[in-house]
């Protein structure tokens, strides 16, 4: 009987619902009427008024009940809202009752004689009876859903006796289907206690869990906190996992504002959950008043942020949202997304011309015929620049499409919003362009003047926001630690004591349009990202989320700092002034535009130069000129003799920065002639024409390779420039040769004046940390800067003339001698020697003469010429020739009529180790 009353039940619809309703609307007078009326009283003489008043009265709450929409609710989930609803709609009906029936009252006598509280009666009486009719269904529902036979349900404890809680045990009770029993609350809030609510209990507080699992048998514990803070669900988290009791939760705050998830699903603890902070609250009509009914373009439209960013605008109205990005998939993706809830609200009603168009446009920021395209198309208002380059260890290998996509693709962003007259401007920046140890962070740093200068000249709201790291980011460490994990493992981390910021992504993008509210031009806004977190910590976090033990079931293991990685962010540069902003979350760098280089627009423009020509040690270089904060973590190894040479730079393990595909085996044993000491150094003698005297010696690199033996550098040296291991070799040949200077000096007192001659390649003399080094090494080995000669080929200055000369300058400083190698391969002698001259930007000391051509002397081909042409502009210069490569008297007699001053070779020795030097210099002493 039970069950056949249920199916009626259920089987009610609407249209059965308004005929219910008509019964009880002409029924509810009369017995309001009785309910007025003593018993004694009868009734007759009352009714033909009060047929006329239940007509009335029929006719205004039938019409009150459908033009409320109250036959559009589907009863079976019946809850407070619908009681509402129906509670509103008598009140109506009664207000109206009263006016008709004191109208009627008035002017017709078979009403008058009627009680005047009439319509109140029949007002609660028809609130009693169709609500009572309405909500049989949800009960008789849930009744029969507490007797139905479901498989196995999970006994579930609730943690949060909130509005969250609350719909979330209505939920598991309409639904036992779901497989989840409610049995009881905990919260911490004392004045809860021992209530009821929805018929389970609230039994105690988080710090009981472990009891009351065991004494109430429960199987899993939902955590029901959307705006609890990463604190407490990270502790609630750790007594549940310290007891094995599987937990879940529903989605926290950000999730549930921004769209992100339905707020009453439930799924399992993330690592995101037990980040969270408290929400942040939002000028929302701010920043709409900078959106609503303007047109907006997002670069990196389809990146993490730049998505984000598009959800969030949509939000506040623009006009026009024009989704920019390079990768076709993910712009797609976004674009569908946001048509999509344009379909859904154009079919709940909204108007068209309130929902903002959506434009997908495919293009590179490097391509500036195709970025004015699309200014000219769209002519946007507000910009907003969240396409880079992010990812350190892949940019420290790719220098020039750093530069390239983060610097020169902002600056033509920047031309175009000049030219175009846009009137707000904000970039996305990180925090890794503060004191960057990186190209990406050093990149960043540059697109960060670019925008300050662009709002110097434009006086406009040109705004930089920089933050942290955010999770769930394509290339961020979750994703990478969630495959690691769901591949067995081992989870890998660069150090054990690594940190960084993290926010999520809806809370950083939340803060960002905040920051473009509140700006008003040349600013750096800085969020603020909380405490920093271990990256060991948030691994072992997800480990045990994922129902693992870390050493048990997954391990964790350190490789390394990779190249540019650092330790710590930071989150300030030195001579910015912060301060706080009206919003306690965005800190504000009042000064950001003071600290602009002069000469920003040539640096600029030679380092996009650079990029375009693939010199990444050029771009390096260049970088450290623009931002004197920018400090590069440079590979670098002890490659043998003292130990000391450890104090040169040893930041950072060596580690092989380019593939070198011509030869990898080689490339495999030239990082292992690194760790065991293979190299050496041989010394040739530079020798006096005059004088027959050493005058120095050419420090010469070997190989001493374990199985081919002695390799030259030309077999080497271009290996060791591809993969970059040419930069710590480098400092060992500096440093080992200025040591053997120093202890010559000692044995031979009465030479003070010998000099050691130190070969530079491109990219050694190109390394930022070149004179900083030089000057580290001579200090620790006391040798005095006018001993030591270096020698810069003369290809590396003519391709880079400028940027080779504010190089040399700093040498120069430092009291060493400079000398031009390999003179004669190109034209330089004839040309940029006379610059030099002309425009006094230096000044070397010697010049050598490349072997090939001295050893032509003998052949008479010509080639005295072009000798005779160099050694008369070095004479013009006042600078020494050193003739390279002598075997023969004949040449010897040859350079000395052209009154070259001295000579190297073979004919006079060829290159030993420091021990035969050593006699030499003692028996040409003992000779002259």
């Amino acid at each position: 009987m039970k069950n056949k009353l249920t199916k009626v039940v259920w089987g009610l619809r609407n249209r059965h619902f308004l005929l219910l309703d008509s019964i009880v609307f002409l029924i509810s007078p009369l017995v309001a009427l009785n309910i007025r009326l003593d018993d004694e009283v009868a009734i007759a003489p009352y009714l033909p008024g009060l047929i006329v008043v239940t007509l009335l009265f029929f006719l205004v709450k039938i019409a009150v009940v459908y033009y409320l929409g109250i036959y559009k609710r589907c009863w079976r989930y019946a809850g407070l809202d619908e009681l509402e609803q129906i509670g509103f709609a008598m009140i109506i009906a009664v207000v109206a009752e009263v006016i008709i029936f004191k109208i009627f009252y008035l002017h017709n006598p078979l009403v008058n004689s009627l009680p005047k509280s009439l319509p109140l009666l029949d007002g609660i009486l028809s609130f009693l009876l169709i609500g009572s009719i309405r909500f049989t269904v949800p009960v008789l529902e849930r009744i029969s859903n507490q007797h139905k036979k479901f498989h196995r349900r999970d006994r579930v404890l609730i943690v949060g006796a909130g509005s969250a809680g609350v719909s979330l045990v209505k939920k598991l009770q309409q639904n036992p289907q779901l497989g989840l029993y409610p049995v009881a609350f905990i919260d911490d809030d004392t004045t809860k206690r021992n209530l009821q609510i929805c018929g389970i209990n609230i039994v105690g507080d988080r710090s009981q869990i472990p009891q009351i699992v065991r004494s109430l048998h429960i199987h899993r514990v939902i955590i029901a906190m959307p705006s609890a803070s990463g604190s407490v669900i990270r502790e609630i988290v750790n007594i549940c996992q310290s007891h094995e009791i599987l937990t879940s939760t529903l989605p926290g705050i950000h999730e549930i504002i921004y769209s992100r998830a339905n707020p009453g699903n439930i799924r399992e603890v993330q690592i995101e959950d037990l980040l969270r902070r408290e929400p942040i609250q939002t000028d929302i009509q701010k920043v709409s008043q900078l959106l609503q009914g303007k047109t907006v373009l997002i670069t990196g439209a389809g990146g993490s942020i730049g998505s984000e960013l598009c959800r969030q605008i949509f939000k506040c109205k623009p006009a026009r949202m024009v989704l920019l990005g390079h990768g076709e998939n993910s712009v797609f993706t976004i674009e569908q997304e946001l048509r999509g809830i344009i379909k859904s609200r154009k079919k709940h009603g909204e108007e068209p011309e309130d929902l903002p168009q959506i434009t997908a446009f495919i293009a590179d920021l490097r391509m500036l015929p195709r970025m004015k395209y699309v200014f000219e198309q769209f002519h946007p208002e507000v910009v907003f620049h969240a396409a880079a380059h992010k990812h350190v260890p892949m940019m420290e290998l790719n220098p020039p499409e750093a530069i390239t996509n983060n610097v020169r693709g902002t600056k033509n962003l920047l031309d175009l919003v000049l030219h175009y007259e846009v009137q707000n401007f904000v970039m996305i920046s990180t925090d890794k362009a503060v004191n960057p140890t990186n190209i990406m962070g050093a990149s960043k740093r540059v697109a960060e003047m670019l925008v300050l200068q662009a709002a110097q000249k434009s006086n406009k709201p040109f705004v930089v926001v920089r933050f942290g790291n955010v999770l769930g980011s394509r290339g961020s460490v979750i994703p990478t630690f969630k495959r690691q994990i769901a591949q067995g493992g081992p989870v890998t981390i660069t150090h054990p004591d690594i940190r960084r910021y993290f926010m999520t992504i809806p809370e950083a993008v939340q803060l960002v349009l905040q920051a473009a509210a509140i700006g008003r031009g040349s600013e750096v806004f800085m969020l603020d990202m909380g405490q920093p977190v271990r990256i060991v910590d948030l691994a072992t976090d997800l480990i045990r989320l994922s129902g693992y033990e870390v050493s048990k079931d997954i391990d964790i293991v350190f490789t390394g700092l990779r190249p540019g990685e650092k330790l710590f962010e930071e989150l300030f540069i030195a001579g910015e002034k912060y301060e706080r902003t009206q919003h306690n979350k965005i800190l504000k760098v009042i000064n950001a535009s003071q600290i602009l280089p002069d000469n920003i627009d040539l640096e600029i423009a030679t380092l996009c130069e650079a990029a375009e020509r693939n010199d990444a040690n050029l771009i390096m270089f260049l970088l450290e000129q623009l931002i004197p904060e920018y400090t590069p973590l440079y590979s670098t190894a002890n490659l043998g003799g003292d130990s000391s040479t450890t104090k040169t730079n040893v930041e950072s393990e060596t580690k092989i920065k380019y593939l070198t595909l011509a030869s990898p085996e080689l490339a495999t044993d030239l990082q292992q002639a690194i760790e065991y000491h293979e190299f050496q150094i041989h010394y040739q003698p530079i020798i006096s024409f005059a004088t027959d005297k050493v005058i120095g010696f050419e420090a010469l690199l070997r190989w001493k390779h374990p199985t081919r033996g002695l390799i030259f550098p030309t077999e080497f040296i271009p290996l060791a420039e591809d993969t970059g291991l040419i930069i710590p070799i480098g400092w060992w040949v500096l440093w080992e040769a200025c040591r053997q200077m120093r202890a010559w000096h000692l044995e031979c007192p009465m030479e003070p004046t010998l000099t050691i001659s130190v070969n530079l390649t491109s990219k050694q003399f190109f390394q930022p940390e070149l004179v900083k080094q030089i000057c580290q090494i001579l200090e620790e080995t006391r040798l005095n800067a006018s001993s030591l000669r270096l020698e810069i080929p003369e290809g590396v200055i003519s391709k880079n003339f400028e940027l080779a000369i504010a190089v040399l300058l700093k040498l120069q400083s430092l009291g060493v001698q400079l000398q031009i190698d390999n003179c004669g391969l190109s034209d330089f002698s004839l040309i940029y020697l006379r610059q030099v001259l002309n425009l006094k930007l230096g000044h070397f000391d010697t010049l050598k003469l490349d072997r090939s051509l001295v050893g032509q002397i003998d052949t008479g081909n010509g080639r005295l010429d072009i000798i005779k042409k160099i050694m008369a502009t070095a004479h013009e210069l006042g600078m020494d020739i050193i003739a390279t490569g002598i075997e023969t008297t004949d040449q010897i007699t040859c350079l000395r009529s052209l009154k070259c001053l001295y000579g190297q070779g073979n004919f006079f020795s060829r290159p030993v180790e420091s021990e035969a030097a050593i006699a030499l210099v003692g028996a040409m002493a003992a000779h002259s």
